[in-house]
């Protein structure tokens, strides 16, 4: 459980995005919503082979508890859809596996509109803050196939952050979307243990310059 705590970056994230495009006065409307969960043992817990009902009414078999982020945020993402919104980005420090994909270089970046992909990648570039595309193709969706019901909380153990994405895809169905995976550039270990704050600088960047649009 040592650093689990750095485990809430993704909300760090968005709220430091927030602040940043605050204090620079950024002209541009944006809503920021927390998925935010504590990760304790109780009675109250959930457990593998639970079925757990998410607010839309999608039915989510449990296969592993420590993927308790995408549990919270596709709530989340159902959510947003009230507002109408132009656009939705999620960050979160998903999965294990873009670290081993993407290293601490690139955070992952995944996407139902090729368009919008394409600005938060030159936003990257710009900022110096950099996401690499993946694909997020149906033919990735079966792994989430479940016996018991709508689908598994997660895909096994190929292409581990492509079919979280997948997951959260099925919430994102009425806007378009973007997933940004930064387990890989979210924090450093060793003597400079902490977080690195990233992708600070890629969503401000990306929001100002839809701000001279």
């Amino acid at each position: 459980m040592n650093g689990m705590h750095e485990d809430m970056q993704g909300s760090a994230v968005a709220l430091g995005t927030l602040l940043a495009l605050s204090r620079l006065q950024a002209d541009h409307p944006v809503d920021c919503w927390l998925a935010l969960a504590q990760n304790h043992i109780g009675s109250k817990a959930y457990k593998p082979n639970d079925v757990v009902t998410a607010s839309n009414g999608t039915t989510i078999e449990v296969i592993h508890t420590d993927a308790e982020g995408r549990m919270i945020l596709c709530d989340a993402l159902t959510y947003s859809a009230k507002f109408k919104p132009e656009v939705v980005i999620d960050i979160a420090t998903l999965t294990g596996a873009c670290v081993i994909a993407l290293g601490s270089h690139a955070a992952g970046l995944l996407s139902n509109d090729d368009e919008l992909a394409d600005e938060l990648l030159a936003a990257g570039e710009s900022a110096g803050d950099r996401a690499w595309h993946m694909p997020l193709w149906d033919e990735y969706q079966p792994q989430l196939k479940s016996n018991f019901a709508d689908m598994a909380n997660i895909g096994g153990r190929e292409a581990g952050t492509i079919t979280a994405a997948c997951f959260l895809s099925r919430f994102t169905e009425k806007y378009r979307w973007a997933h940004l995976d930064i387990a890989g550039v979210a924090w450093k270990g060793g003597n400079e243990k902490g977080a690195t704050g990233r992708p600070v600088a890629l969503l401000t960047q990306f929001l100002l310059d839809r701000c001279t649009d």
